[in-house]
């Protein structure tokens, strides 16, 4: 890769999961597999683990120069679940703050008008740190990179962290699609997601809630040991 990579996100793979889930990357591809064949609304996604080692992997293939760059564009595609055409547009001044807490002022070429999502304190903090530090203008693009570069940047991730991408998304929807369900775990508020994802239909967002009850329901039945 000609420039570079990384992150650190929260904690690990969702508590929910027993420890054979989460200690064994077989056991989760294995859990994934089970909920794709038995459900068509299955969202393809990652958990925090996997993204734990995406970041590691594009930290340790990261020039200096493009490190911390790339490393806040893979957390804020995550973080705030929003489309890479949205992130490329950001600027410092879409970043707010409200009495509830931090979000950002997304310009949306989907529905051609602008929109808002919430966005973690700590990554808010992170961004304006970084538009300071790299002296980006308010009105200036905090990442001046084009599509086919952010996609070579998380490609290049997957590859290095030895990660199977789930099929049916790309990698870097597949950062939307994992942290809506990170969210959706931490919430349980399908509606709160629903207004994250800016879904016109409760019925989209609800395919994020049956994938993460099919993954809670593997995990309960794997403890289940019938001592033969």
């Amino acid at each position: 890769m000609g420039e570079d990579i990384s992150l650190v996100v929260g904690p690990s793979v969702p508590a929910i999961l027993n420890k054979s889930v989460q200690q064994s990357g077989y056991g989760r591809a294995a859990a994934i597999a089970r909920a794709q064949a038995s459900t068509g609304n299955y969202v393809p996604h990652i958990g925090m683990e996997e993204v734990q080692r995406l970041c590691r992997a594009v930290e340790s293939s990261s020039r200096p120069k493009f490190k911390e760059r790339n490393v806040l564009m893979i957390q804020t595609l995550f973080d705030s679940c929003i489309r890479v055409s949205e992130l490329l547009t950001l600027r410092p001044q879409d970043i707010g703050q409200a009495d509830y807490g931090w979000h950002l002022r997304l310009w949306s070429s989907k529905v051609d008008r602008w929109e808002t999502c919430s966005i973690s304190a700590t990554l808010a903090a992170k961004l304006q740190s970084y538009a300071y530090r790299q002296q980006i203008v308010p009105g200036s693009k905090l990442f001046p990179v084009n599509r086919t570069r952010v996609f070579q940047i998380i490609d290049g991730a997957f590859k290095m962290a030895g990660l199977a991408k789930p099929d049916g998304v790309g990698t870097v929807h597949i950062m939307r699609h994992s942290g809506a369900l990170e969210r959706l775990q931490r919430t349980k508020n399908p509606q709160a997601v629903q207004e994250q994802l800016r879904h016109k239909s409760i019925r989209m967002t609800l395919r994020y809630m049956k994938t993460l009850a099919h993954e809670e329901a593997i995990a309960i039945q794997d403890q289940v040991d019938l001592q033969w």
